[in-house]
């Protein structure tokens, strides 16, 4: 049995769910975008936010959910794809394929849809909304993907996608790190390493990198652990330390929460996986639509504040609760309808067109 695929089943319900609800802390992170002015924040009562005593934390630190993406990654690369790529078992066009199938046709729609209503939004008030560069040269950043590549003059279009760009950066290194290197593990480390060196400099690509290789990194440690010790002691020592961990240092140290707290959360959590999963994949759908709910937040952000500004007096209605029930219905619904009848078939369509295509190639050689 392969190495990765012994102290782990094919799919963790709990980190899907841990992905949705870092998805959706994000939108809240993201809910003062409706108090700017222009690309300037706005005079925002913070504390006045809608069910911000239960929904708080999320207000202050949901933008840090963005590093737990990229360590989520690095832990799922690291377990599903790494030694396959060692081994040749996946080739670089299947590996590629699949990433590509899976980010771009949404990446793509959302691009047009914010393209669209911040052309009708700054007719209608003379500014665009939060994110000012939306000219040709970062439309064409944004096409290939590429608006955090540090070629950017500032944030674009729809912006939170910056973290999609870096991933595919990350995609590429870690293909050639598995594939080609015969050290991909001390390697890693030394990119960590560098990453926390350099940052906050090149902000964008270096939390992509750090936090990446950090969950990765996390998940060797989990395996080698599952694989000499029982799990339930696992679990629990990792539980124990995770929970220390965030008591000691808190919310507040970017590096350390970065580099322990997030990927040592997850590696409990994949650790109690068996324990959790009763509960877990109740809420495993949350993580289907994660990439959905993160794309599309920020299109019905601009439509609301439209609709806003045309029938309410002022911004202040998004201080009221109900706005925020219904924007979060409207997006789970739309992400739930975008998820069953856009991505997935999508994604299905891409790869079968690209099968039929490799075999013509091959018919055609032979």
């Amino acid at each position: 049995m392969n190495e990765h695929l012994s102290v782990f089943p094919k799919r963790l319900y709990a980190l899907d769910a841990l992905r949705g609800i870092s998805a959706l802390a994000v939108v809240f992170w993201h809910w003062q975008h409706f108090f700017f002015q222009g690309a300037l924040p706005g005079q925002l009562q913070t504390e006045q936010q809608p069910f911000y005593s239960v929904f708080g934390l999320f207000y202050r630190h949901g933008g840090d959910a963005v590093a737990l993406f990229f360590s989520l990654s690095g832990f799922i690369f690291f377990w599903l794809f790494g030694h396959a790529l060692a081994r040749g078992d996946l080739t670089g066009k299947q590996f590629f394929a699949e990433r590509f199938s899976r980010i771009y046709p949404l990446h793509l729609a959302t691009f047009a849809a914010v393209a669209l209503l911040q052309t009708m939004y700054t007719r209608y008030t003379g500014n665009a909304f939060v994110y000012p560069f939306n000219d040709l040269y970062h439309g064409v950043l944004n096409v290939f993907l590429a608006p955090a590549w540090g070629l950017e003059q500032g944030w674009s279009f729809n912006a939170p996608a910056w973290s999609i760009s870096v991933e595919v950066l990350l995609y590429a290194v870690f293909f050639l790190l598995w594939r080609y290197s015969p050290l991909p593990i001390p390697i890693s480390i030394f990119m960590i390493a560098v990453a926390a060196y350099v940052f906050p400099a090149q902000y964008k690509v270096t939390l992509g990198v750090f936090s990446f290789f950090c969950g990765g990194i996390g998940h060797v440690v989990v395996a080698w652990l599952l694989q000499r010790m029982p799990s339930r002691w696992v679990g629990m020592g990792l539980t124990i330390g995770c929970v220390g961990g965030w008591w000691l240092f808190g919310a507040n140290q970017p590096l350390i929460k970065f580099a322990l707290l997030f990927p040592l959360t997850i590696m409990a959590i994949a650790a109690n996986h068996q324990l959790l999963e009763p509960v877990a994949r109740r809420m495993a759908w949350l993580g289907d639509i994660s990439y959905a709910s993160y794309l599309l937040h920020f299109p019905l952000q601009i439509f609301a504040a439209l609709l806003a500004d045309k029938f309410v007096p002022g911004r202040i209605v998004f201080y009221q609760q109900w706005t925020l029930l219904l924007f979060f219905a409207v997006l789970i619904g739309a992400s739930l309808i975008c998820h069953r009848w856009f991505e997935r078939p999508m994604q299905q369509w891409l790869r079968q067109f690209g099968r039929e295509r490799l075999a013509s190639g091959v018919s055609a050689r032979q």
